[in-house]
């Protein structure tokens, strides 16, 4: 099975993509690095600038932020038990 995530975006993030909000179809066991190369695919505009040429990393100063209060440091961890159309926020550490 897969689940829907929403990656939001704001700052520069927002300035490269031109989308407030990116969908991504992930499998249920996903990792963080499952969905930047999601990400990569269904934005490639931050492929170089936000996420990694390799589509598996993001850029140094970039990061997800889960509900306002963690951030994802390694991005081999699976996203947990997320429910469909949850929302996560891919910013700049250096807003």
């Amino acid at each position: 099975m897969s689940k829907t995530v929403i990656l939001e975006t704001n700052g520069i993030v927002y300035m490269i993509a031109r989308q407030r909000e990116i969908k991504v179809t992930v499998a249920d066991n996903a990792t963080w690095r499952d969905v930047v190369f999601a990400l990569a695919q269904a934005a490639p505009k931050l492929v170089g600038e936000v996420i990694a040429k390799d589509r598996c990393s993001l850029l140094g100063d970039f990061l997800i932020n889960v509900g306002g209060t963690q951030t994802i440091q390694d991005l081999d961890t699976a996203i947990g038990p997320v429910e469909d159309n949850t929302h996560f926020v891919l910013l700049s550490d250096l807003c």
